[in-house]
């Protein structure tokens, strides 16, 4: 054999090693993206899955708030729509004609003891005078008179007597009346 056939038969058999070497680091190549691939597709559904657990969580946190803040709204424009309907009322009370005014404001005087003042807003100066609160007073039999001093509200009367006030202002009796059935009017209102 020739001394180039033996330098040729090298370079093949080199050749042939190189080409069985390349196609198995070929080979183990692919196995080994193979298993990255599906490490990196099981990372991968995993984010996703975290990633949407993530997002229904926050979903879900806004629409609670979202309902609470509809909530606390409704809440307020209820509130607001009661405080109007009170003032309503209260504005009503103070506008009465004057002989409804005063029959409601000799009817708050079935509450006076002997010897009580009654203080009226300036409001009633010209609906219930110093002769009205004498009349009803001989006619009960107790002794009654009407204070020189206006009361600081607007509606209504007080009385002062021994140590005890009763206060019979509109704002008051509006109050209480309020407590009593603001419950049913929203029930009504908002049913």
């Amino acid at each position: 054999m020739s001394k180039e056939a033996i330098i040729e038969k090298i370079i093949s058999d080199g050749q042939k090693k190189s080409d069985a070497i390349l196609a198995e680091a070929r080979e183990k190549a692919e196995e080994i993206l193979a298993v990255a691939a599906e490490e990196c597709k099981g990372y991968y559904d995993n984010a996703v899955y975290e990633t949407n657990k993530q997002v229904d969580d926050i979903l879900s946190r806004g629409k609670t708030v979202a309902e609470l803040d509809a909530k606390k709204l409704q809440l307020g424009a209820k509130a607001e729509i009661l405080d109007s309907v009170f003032s309503m009322a209260l504005d009503k009370l103070r506008s009465l004609d004057k002989k409804t005014y005063k029959g409601l404001l000799l009817s708050m005087l079935k509450n006076a003891d002997d010897g009580d003042e009654v203080v009226i807003s300036a409001r009633e100066k010209d609906i219930l005078t110093a002769k009205d609160v004498k009349e009803y007073a001989d006619k009960r039999g107790i002794n009654l008179t009407l204070a020189k001093e206006f009361g600081d509200f607007d509606g209504g009367l007080m009385l002062k007597g021994n140590g005890i006030d009763k206060n019979f202002t509109f704002e008051v009796e509006v109050d209480l009346l309020r407590d009593e059935i603001e419950m049913n009017i929203a029930k009504e209102l908002f049913a």
